[in-house]
């Protein structure tokens, strides 16, 4: 939309927050009315894409080091109860497991070439799963043979009219293939639309670091129950 992509969170304008002190929603808007307006130009977007890339580079190295900062700086005063440092030691433990191994959830992970492939078969959730028309390939049912009295043998149809034998050439048929067709992802004729939505839908929020991460966050949050020191820390009088 506008020329943003739909699963990014910008989460290095909470860097920025930090940098500049300036929170003010009006200065936010302001900003994505121009980040708008200049993605309407050709020109423009072609003079911030010949920015050197040392320059992006120190920008970008500040605004999401900030980010890491700011974080730290929330959770720290909460890691001394026990209950919020396994919440957190296990939402990082996710979080950096995926980014780390994508493979765990998408078997593609950084491949390329044989990338549709690898995701068809394996993964958490293959993609086969949600196929429901699979290519065909030709295969042998029976193989060729040349017939010399009693004895059945197998060689060339040349050789077998030498030695005077009887050759029966080999039968084949089309069949389905749940393991792609050939190396560049021929591996379905016709998807599920809405089971490869919903499939594509969940891959993608966990194979996201900060997807899966909120997520076991959240769910931890909401069946761990609280330490009793805190319950009574919490009834003391101010």
């Amino acid at each position: 939309l506008c020329g943003s992509p739909p699963n990014t969170t910008f989460s290095q304008n909470n860097g920025i927050i930090a940098l500049t002190k300036c929170a003010s929603r009006s200065a936010g808007f302001a900003c994505a009315g121009w980040l708008i307006f200049i993605g309407l130009f050709g020109k423009v977007g072609a003079a911030m894409a010949s920015i050197p890339m040392p320059i992006v580079g120190g920008v970008i190295l500040q605004c999401f080091t900030m980010v890491f900062v700011a974080g730290m700086q929330i959770l720290g005063p909460l890691l001394k109860v026990r209950r919020n440092s396994f919440i957190v030691m296990l939402s990082l433990a996710f979080g950096l497991g995926v980014a780390m191994e994508p493979q765990v959830v998408a078997a593609n992970g950084v491949s390329s070439f044989y990338g549709k492939n690898l995701d068809h078969i394996y993964g958490l959730w293959p993609r086969h799963l949600v196929c429901d028309e699979f290519p065909k390939v030709e295969t042998e049912a029976s193989p060729s043979s040349c017939a010399v009295g009693n004895n059945a043998i197998t060689v060339s149809e040349a050789d077998c009219t030498l030695i005077g034998g009887t050759y029966t050439p080999a039968v084949t048929e089309m069949v389905e293939t749940k393991t792609c067709a050939n190396k560049n992802g021929n591996c379905c004729k016709k998807y599920n639309k809405g089971m490869d939505s919903l499939r594509t839908s969940i891959i993608l929020i966990l194979k996201t670091p900060y997807g899966i991460a909120v997520i076991i966050a959240l769910v931890l949050n909401l069946i761990l129950p609280h330490e009793k020191e805190e319950e009574d820390d919490d009834d003391e009088p101010m």
